[in-house]
């Protein structure tokens, strides 16, 4: 029975290493890669192009990708590159523009105008402030987590954000994982997100944003049940 490699997307300010603690409880393959995001001249398409690269270079086939918050808008790009080596999507409180648009068109309008003023002022990069990040990302983790991700988090480049995605649509089949107590995309935005992914499945966790911090032992259950579900629906076919 062929497993695909579930491959796990950070989101923002953070990196690869947000997901160790589900990758030692995931009882299938899996690796977290880093998104090359971090500077002026970053987009969807080429980070997408360089994740695909990456997985190249690591030999892997099939894979099931698990784009966390900001990772949402890498996708479409993924999805048109890997065909159908992409088994399957999960969005884990993902961020999904409308087709061809832009992370930032996800956003309300005042929200839209904001964030592009403060790309406009910070060309070298944005970063909240850290009592930001404890309220929007770390409301449901003890304090030594919080601490580390408040320490970690990197600035951000408008790249993700301001640039237009593909707009070919992702025709993998998907998942979208629903954050309960998240403060950064709360529960109503997220079912917005929801709404563009008219055939995915729907299932809860009632964690924040990082639930890979709070939640390891629930997001790694939920990540294996999907890949073994994907290698069985291969079977079946």
């Amino acid at each position: 029975m062929s497993v695909p490699t579930t491959v796990l997307l950070h989101g923002a300010g953070v990196g690869a290493w947000v997901w160790d603690l589900v990758i030692e409880r995931m009882a299938v393959p899996a690796i977290a890669l880093d998104i090359p995001c971090r500077h002026p001249d970053a987009t969807p398409e080429r980070c997408a192009r360089a994740l695909i690269a990456e997985l190249d270079r690591r030999g892997l086939d099939e894979v099931a990708i698990v784009a966390h918050s900001l990772a949402g808008v890498l996708m479409p790009d993924l999805a048109a590159g890997l065909g159908p080596r992409l088994r399957h999507g999960v969005y884990l409180a993902a961020a999904l523009p409308p087709p061809g648009g832009a992370y930032v068109d996800a956003l309300g309008a005042v929200e839209r105008a904001l964030l592009r003023l403060l790309f406009r002022y910070n060309r070298d990069g944005l970063t909240p402030g850290p009592a930001m990040i404890r309220k929007e990302l770390c409301n449901d983790l003890d304090e030594a987590s919080a601490a580390e991700v408040v320490a970690r988090y990197e600035a951000e480049f408008p790249g993700l954000y301001l640039t237009p995605t593909c707009v070919q649509p992702v025709p993998a089949p998907s998942t979208y994982l629903r954050l309960l107590r998240d403060r950064s995309l709360v529960p109503a935005r997220q079912d917005a997100m929801i709404a563009r992914l008219p055939q995915a499945r729907v299932r809860d966790l009632d964690a924040g944003h990082l639930a890979m911090l709070s939640a390891p032992a629930q997001v790694a259950e939920l990540l294996t049940g999907i890949a073994l579900d994907c290698a069985l629906a291969r079977v079946a076919a």
